[in-house]
């Protein structure tokens, strides 16, 4: 197996402190937490859960395919959400969405804060192409 890599997509903001957008190793890409951060200003879109869930979901789908990934490659994720009972049927209707028939594992899990104030994050595990 080679080294892990580096993967970095100015289609998604870049990563507010010491981390990388993702890794690959092998055929496996590990995406850190996107947020619902715009890439052009690296602001916080709107307030409410879909503007702000609809953005982490375009940013980590643009690093997927910065890899060579897709939606339907996904494996995993871990979505964490500041508020369970009022976000939980946003983030359920948008995962459907970007997704579609092929539904990665999730993992939900509430927490008291995010960074930035940011309502929602989420991570994965991607399924690349062989080099």
């Amino acid at each position: 197996m080679s080294a892990p890599e580096t993967i970095q997509t100015g289609e998604a903001p870049a990563p507010p402190g010491p981390f990388a957008q993702a890794r690959r190793a092998g055929n496996l890409l590990f995406l850190a937490g996107p947020r619902g951060v715009a890439p052009a200003t690296g602001e916080l879109t709107g307030p409410a859960i879909e503007a702000r869930a609809r953005r982490a979901l375009e940013n980590l789908k643009a690093i997927a395919e910065a890899a060579g990934g897709s939606m339907r490659t996904f494996l995993s994720t871990t979505v964490y959400v500041t508020d369970m009972k009022a976000h939980r049927p946003a983030v359920n209707a948008l995962y459907e969405e970007y997704f579609g028939a092929d539904l990665p594992t999730r993992t939900i899990v509430e927490v008291s804060a995010l960074n930035e104030g940011d309502i929602f994050e989420i991570e994965a595990v991607v399924l690349l192409p062989e080099k």
